[in-house]
């Protein structure tokens, strides 16, 4: 099927949403300079009607009395999480902070029975009870240090209740993890405290049985215990214990304690009859010197903290213990970037690194001007239409006067260089040291009031999006700016923090970076991991997939126990309203009523989950409310009626496939919207998707997709009948590779996990699963997404776009002409630079900056036609040239000799190469230009040709990228008529990206950058 016939469905995904992105004429690059070409200081902060930021940064003290009635102390809560705001007394407006149980082991992570950990218990009334062997609790709220660098954690414990002379112990754990096991010699653990019942004290730290400090105190019944840190140089801790004080320096190891760590209460009895305890029952029970209530309190923020993470990598510590350092639910990567107007470059080694021995717990900048990119974007909720960026920036280490900076941008571009002051930043910030302001929008500098000189500054930015097109700054508590803004603000808009030095020692930082929201890929998990009903009879399956999950759905049907709240992370839990909002029309009826009590039942539920509900982090409506009768009008009054009773939650709709083609409609109040329809491959989801993306009633709304997780029969329609556990792990990936294209689509729920054996009923499926989970709650980095470019030939000029198709920028290299541009990693991985080929003289020109010719040479003769790419999984692109005479490849590992030599195609055909299969070799491929049939081989020393694959109209030039971050390269084409990309998926003439970029008389390019 040709391309055009596929582009009434395949394409909405892709260029015919797209704004035009034409490559400007006469655009330069320029480098950074040292202070701002603004206009004159004191100009315009605006109109005043710029949104106000949210504040992202709230904190109080902790205190927990575990003071409790014994007659709560009952199945299935136990007292845990049970009147937590008449124990905690939290401020006006707050809920108390709820404990996580977790299973305090070293081999497991399921927590024990609920019963291991009580409140209150009638023979202890008014502690913390540990009973039967090991457990552990969470808090969930990070402790961090107060203004002086400090924090305190103080309890009483009796580690095991009427002994005084054994070994086992109570234990405190701190660590940056909210995922940990809370078990005190984990890997995990920053610091972790052991008291014996005999009076024994150890701390440990980071794993391995050995304490790096032991002492006692005389055996007693119970042990006053506080625990104060350092986060300063001094690295030093304060352990009392009944009065007797401890001054302990950290481990070689430790540079810097974190400045914000999760706590953990455990037990370790070896006796199944003994309990331990924690607090005095007289109202010392636990007390933290203070905690940052705004990392967990719902599932939307990113918060980095930069705390802890391990230096001493190929990244110096980028992306590194991200989900650690991260201690929001959703976790982020960044790229190192230029930080210059231009093309992309890698900025040199070490230019950007996180908690270095020299700036410890920060992401510094210690080489002259360079940035990094967040690589999920920030982007603009429902409820506010907006959204906020926090950091704390150090232009100058120790120096509060010069106009060297620091900067904080908010981009259209996937992939910018980071420059504050390119096209492409829709709003940036430039703070000098000696606290002078520069704003700019779309590259143009306005000049702002300064604010007092500081060693630091506090910035918030807030852009409204939208029709509103406002935004707000603030610094150091002063707004500098508040209005409309000139440049377009984006729903989805990638953030870079920069830096620009100009003397030899200077160094730059950032601390404490917070979003409101972000977009992409961030929460996974499962639907129905716990049902009272088949499958799971009321089984909790969560843990089982623990590790690489963060956003699991809990139904319930007409169960009103919510004793699974208390193993839910913060924020962690979706969970379904069907029990209070609707009614079978009869009894055991697929067709619903609303419930007439709806409004009051949801009031009822939030009274009964209490402090619990900061585990929620979605709620779901009546799931395919539609198919199950509800009307538009019901629907809506649903909607409306949990927004009251869950005003802070995201509110989650699920469509069938039968409304997603058409025009259901969608309350304005749902947060996250999304559809199931299983085992039919890419373009049935894609084609779906992008027509849900036509009737949503916000553009603000997000989507969600349900991969299918298993063909067993009866579980998901359309899998179970000749579907293999292959097909089903393909569509997995093909559900992440959707994702990966579309930063609106922001979770997958996989359908239903069946229990623990399920890895061995469908080992593929759970793998992929195991795989795309990980890397989206780790945030492990994966391949960047290729990117679009034009080369022009009538000045010789190179035009880049991310991969969302803005232009990010341009230079002038190699002569014009006949030249043939190229694009490569002549280096080594990374970004790709610029050369070019003359085939008068068959002599290829290499760049490593974009500007200067880095080497020059020979290969092949006149009339060959250049080619790139890694031949032999080096790591680095050498060339290689096509001979049309006799439709011969001659490739080069050395830009010398030719290594592999290789016959393919006919005469007239085209010359291609890629990686096809994803194992890091560049091999060669063909493609018929008469017949739009492109032959991919993956070998470079064998004919092994895959079948053909008819893609693109005549006149089309072919071309090949890594369109969806999978690693593997597929085919594509360039329509010069119109200057539109147009890529396919893997063996397919689906097409899965397009974009509009160049003018006409330009040459495609694609690559990595950005």
């Amino acid at each position: 099927m040709i391309l055009t016939q596929r582009l009434g469905r395949g394409l909405l995904a892709g260029a015919s949403a797209l704004a035009l992105a034409l490559l400007p004429a006469g655009l330069a690059a320029t480098p950074a300079a040292a202070a701002p070409a603004a206009g004159p200081a004191g100009a315009s902060a605006g109109d005043g009607s710029g949104p106000t930021p949210v504040d992202l940064d709230t904190t109080r003290a902790f205190s927990d009395t575990f003071q409790l009635d014994p007659s709560q102390d009952t199945d299935p809560m136990y007292g845990l999480n049970v009147g937590l705001d008449a124990r905690q007394s939290p401020p006006a407006g707050q809920h108390g902070i709820s404990y996580t149980r977790v299973s305090g082991r070293w081999d497991t992570p399921v927590a024990p029975d609920q019963w291991f950990v009580q409140t209150s218990h009638p023979k202890y009334p008014n502690k913390l009870l540990f009973a039967k062997g090991t457990s552990a609790v969470m808090l969930g709220a990070p402790a961090v240090a107060d203004g002086t660098g400090h924090y305190t954690v103080s309890t009483v414990i009796d580690p095991v209740v009427g002994d005084t002379g054994g070994n086992d112990w109570a234990s405190v754990v701190l660590t940056r993890s909210h995922r940990s096991w809370g078990y005190v010699t984990g890997g995990d653990v920053d610091l972790g405290l052991t008291v014996t019942s005999g009076g024994k004290l150890a701390l440990f730290h980071g794993g391995g049985e050995t304490p790096f400090w032991t002492g006692t105190v005389a055996p007693t019944a119970q042990y006053a215990v506080s625990l104060t840190v350092s986060t300063g140089a001094d690295r030093a801790l304060t352990l009392t214990v009944n009065g007797t004080p401890f001054t302990v320096s950290a481990p070689a190891g430790v540079t810097r304690w974190p400045g914000s760590e999760f706590l953990y209460l455990g037990a370790y009895l070896s006796n199944p009859d003994s309990v331990t305890t924690f607090g005095d029952g007289a109202g010392h029970g636990l007390n933290v010197s203070k905690v940052d209530t705004s990392a967990t309190r719902s599932a939307k923020p990113l918060v980095d903290t930069f705390d802890g993470a391990p230096n001493a990598t190929a990244d110096f510590g980028l992306n590194q213990d991200l989900s650690a350092r991260q201690p929001s639910l959703v976790s982020a990567d960044y790229t190192a970037v230029s930080g210059v107007k231009g093309l992309a470059l890698n900025p040199p080694a070490g230019s950007v690194q996180v908690n270095s021995p020299a700036h410890p717990n920060v992401l510094s900048f210690p080489k002259g001007t360079s940035a990094v990119r967040l690589n999920k974007p920030a982007t603009s909720d429902v409820q506010t239409g907006a959204y906020t960026v926090h950091a704390v920036l150090t232009p100058v280490v120790g120096s509060t006067t010069g106009q060297d900076w620091a900067s904080l941008a908010v981009s259209n571009a996937s992939g910018g260089t980071g420059a504050v002051d390119a096209e492409d930043v829709a709003l940036g910030l430039r703070v000098q040291a000696d606290g002078g302001l520069t704003l700019f929008q779309g590259g143009t500098p306005t000049a702002l009031t300064g604010v007092p000189a500081a060693a630091s500054y506090e910035v918030s930015v807030a852009l409204a999006t939208g029709d509103k097109q406002q935004a707000a700054v603030k610094v150091n508590g002063t707004t500098v700016f508040s209005g409309r803004t000139a440049a377009q603000l984006p729903r989805d808009g990638y953030v870079s923090l920069g830096a620009h030095h100009s003397a030899a020692g200077q160094v730059t930082t950032v601390d404490d970076l917070r979003v409101s929201m972000l977009g992409g890929l961030g929460y996974y998990g499962f639907f129905d991991i716990r049902d009272p009903n088949w499958p799971n009879n009321s089984a909790n399956h969560a843990p089982e997939v623990a590790q690489w999950t963060n956003f699991n759905n809990y139904l319930r049907d007409q169960d009103t126990r919510l004793e699974f709240l208390d193993q839910c992370l913060p924020a962690a839990c979706v969970i379904d309203l069907n029990q209070e909002t609707v009614v079978p029309r009869t009894p055991g009826d697929w067709q619903v009523n609303p419930n007439p009590n709806a409004a009051q039942n949801l009031l009822d539920l939030v009274q009964r989950i209490g402090s619990n509900i900061d585990k929620i982090g979605a709620v779901d409506m009546t799931d395919e409310a539609y198919s199950h009768g509800l009307s538009p009008a019901q629907v809506q009054t649903q909607a409306e009626q949990i927004r009251a009773a869950f005003p802070d939650k995201t509110l989650i709709m699920s469509l069938d496939h039968w409304n997603a083609e058409q025009t259901a409609p969608i309350p304005s109040t749902v947060d996250i919207v999304g559809f199931d329809y299983y085992c039919v491959g890419r373009g049935e989801i894609q084609w779906r998707l992008a027509n849900l993306k036509t009737f949503l009633s916000s553009p603000d709304q997000h989507l969600m997709l349900f991969p299918e997780s298993t063909n067993e029969q009866g579980v998901a329609d359309g899998c179970y009948s000749g579907k293999t556990d292959a097909d089903v792990a393909a569509y997995n990936a093909e559900y992440r590779a959707i994702a990966a294209q579309d930063p609106r689509v922001v979770y997958l729920q996989n359908f239903r996990w069946l229990g623990p054996d399920q890895p061995n009923k469908v080992p593929l499926t759970v793998a992929a699963q195991q795989r795309i989970g990980r890397a989206v709650v780790n945030a492990t980095p994966t391949p960047a997404p290729a990117s679009v470019g034009v080369y022009r030939p009538s000045d010789g000029s190179f035009g880049e776009a991310a991969h969302n198709g803005w232009y990010t920028g341009r230079t002038v290299f190699g002569g014009g002409g006949n030249a043939v541009p190229l694009t490569g990693h002549w280096n080594g991985p990374g970004t790709d630079t610029i050369g070019v080929y003359h085939p008068d003289t068959a002599t290829f020109q290499l760049s490593n900056d974009n500007a200067t010719v880095a080497a020059t040479f020979f290969f092949g003769a006149p009339g060959d036609i250049p080619l790139v790419g890694d031949w032999s999984g080096q790591g680095r692109t050498t060339v290689g040239v096509y001979r049309p005479g006799d439709q011969t490849f001659y490739l080069s590992d050395d830009n010398s000799t030719v290594k592999y030599r290789i016959k393919l195609g006919n005469p007239g055909w085209k010359p291609l190469v890629g990686d096809w299969d994803g194992n890091g070799t560049t091999t060669v491929a063909v493609y018929d230009p008469q017949t739009q049939i492109f032959y991919l081989n993956d070998s470079n020393q064998t004919e092994n040709v895959r079948p053909g694959i008819k893609f693109g109209n005549p006149g089309d030039i072919p071309i090949k990228g890594d369109w969806d971050g999978t690693g593997k390269e597929t085919i594509g084409v360039y329509r010069p008529g119109d200057q539109n990309f147009y890529a396919a998926a893997e063996n397919s003439n689906l097409v899965i990206y397009g974009k509009k970029f160049g003018n006409p008389g330009d040459v495609p390019l694609v690559g990595n950058w950005g």
